[in-house]
């Protein structure tokens, strides 16, 4: 059976238990989607792990329990919802009680051009294949190089007693790299994008990768950076990991629930300089972190989380939001049906601002340009954080040099790197090529971005 198809069965279901519990509600997820790839030495296509089911979720009025079923028809449903009825009481004194929201029956879809399912897989191998052999004709220096196409789509459904909310999302990716080398000495660099849609955002033009392999060439002998404190100027993409790395996890608040943030203490204080201000949105159009609603039934919007320099509000899920006394926000996430929901991050980044990139290189006198971000990760609890990026290039007397110096490691304590922020680019770009997850395991599809930024940070 379509997820679709549940509604009426799960509405009837969730009445039922609401017979004997305060709150209920109901989730459904229908995974798929291929990619494939071609390289210099390999061609492959691979096929989505399918992920299909429900999740029943019963509020005793003390805790939220749950069970999971792979099994799509009416009476293995059925068979849930009567377990739950019978192994579970309501609790002796109802400590928290549940807003259902309001009443609301809606589809959600979004709109594509060229649907991925109407692809066959050997013309998409074709049209792989056709851009990898525009990718190495640009350079000599290239031994080799590969281009991944490839798209999910998710359908969820969610019910309680006044929402029936149905979505399907698709995302497309793509992505190409290159490995070059040069006498003795090799060196690797990538770009991609993620968006929601379909086929149409395929968006590989042979000027970005000339772009990207000429960055490549560049730091073939490239040497490491000397440590220390620098002038730097991050750029979109940086800044976007610098977003996510720095209040993503940090201001999750089921990690508040654990004391396992560091960002609690700091509700309401000045946590970064005033000129920046952060948000999160599922609600940001196209990108790869959007959706209608999240998995709790909460539909999407935007969340402020940094106004003006205070840290004025977390990422909730509903537990946490209850628990807490906190607005609840659409961040409740799940990996998939099967998997429990978290607060989580969805389009994370600074706002603009309304500084150029030419001030900011004419004002530092000795720093770095610091680009393509590679991986991040932060210790919420503590509030270090720790960011890669492929190259830092040297900016000397108000000019950019051609000294370049790879890979390049970004150290500090976050509110000593957002209160250092000086300068803010006009520019927001957004950046979907990533996956997140909580500690080692539990991953969503997220996007940041930001402007190019100048601040104060460590480099190794």
């Amino acid at each position: 059976m379509e997820i679709k198809e549940l509604k009426s069965i799960l509405k009837k279901q969730i009445l039922e238990l609401e017979k004997k519990f305060p709150y209920a509600s109901a989730f459904a997820g229908d995974t798929g989607g291929k990619t494939v790839f071609v390289s210099n030495f390999d061609k492959s296509a691979t096929f989505v792990q399918p992920e299909k089911g429900v999740t029943f979720t019963i509020h005793d009025g003390e805790k939220f329990i749950e069970r999971s079923i792979d099994k799509v028809d009416r009476t293995s449903l059925e068979n849930v919802v009567q377990e739950l009825l019978t192994k579970y009481d309501v609790a002796e004194k109802i400590l928290l009680e549940i807003d259902p929201g309001e009443s609301i029956e809606k589809d959600f879809f979004i709109e594509m051009e060229i649907d991925p399912f109407d692809l066959k897989l050997p013309d998409l191998l074709k049209t792989a294949e056709k851009w990898k052999d525009k990718l190495v004709a640009i350079s000599d220096k290239i031994i080799n190089c590969g281009i991944r196409i490839g798209n999910q789509q998710v359908k969820e459904l969610f019910v309680n007693r006044n929402k029936t909310l149905y979505q399907e999302i698709n995302r497309m990716d793509s992505l190409f790299y290159a490995v070059l080398r040069d006498g003795n000495k090799t060196n690797q660099i990538w770009d991609g994008s993620s968006k929601l849609g379909g086929y149409e955002f395929l968006n590989f033009t042979v000027e970005k990768m000339k772009k990207v392999i000429s960055d490549g060439e560049k730091i073939l002998n490239a040497d490491r950076i000397n440590p220390g404190t620098y002038d730097c100027i991050f750029s979109p993409s940086m800044a976007g990991m610098f977003a996510h790395e720095a209040f993503g996890h940090g201001t999750e608040t089921d990690m508040y629930l654990k004391n396992r943030a560091k960002g609690k203490e700091f509700m309401g204080k000045q946590v970064a300089s005033k000129m920046v201000n952060m948000m999160d949105s599922p609600a940001y159009q196209g990108e790869a972190g959007s959706f209608f609603f999240d998995n709790e039934g909460q539909l999407a919007s935007d969340t402020q989380i940094i106004k003006d320099g205070i840290l004025v509000s977390g990422l909730t899920d509903m537990n946490s939001a209850l628990q807490l006394n906190y607005k609840r926000t659409p961040n409740g996430r799940r990996e998939n049906y099967s998997h429990k929901t978290y607060a989580r991050m969805t389009n994370t980044y600074f706002k603009a601002g309304n500084d150029s990139l030419e001030e900011m290189i004419k004002s530092i006198e000795h720093g770095f340009l610091v680009d393509y971000p590679t991986n991040g990760m932060e210790d919420p609890k503590g509030w270090g954080i720790q960011l890669e990026g492929i190259y830092a290039r040297e900016i000397k007397n108000g000019e950019l040099t051609d000294k370049y110096f790879t890979p390049v490691i970004v150290t500090g304590y976050v509110p000593d790197l957002l209160n250092s922020i000086t300068m803010i680019g006009k520019e927001l770009k957004m950046f979907g090529g990533g996956m997140c997850g909580k500690g080692h395991k539990e991953w969503v599809k997220v996007s940041d971005g930001g402007a190019f930024m100048k601040l104060k940070a460590r480099l190794a």
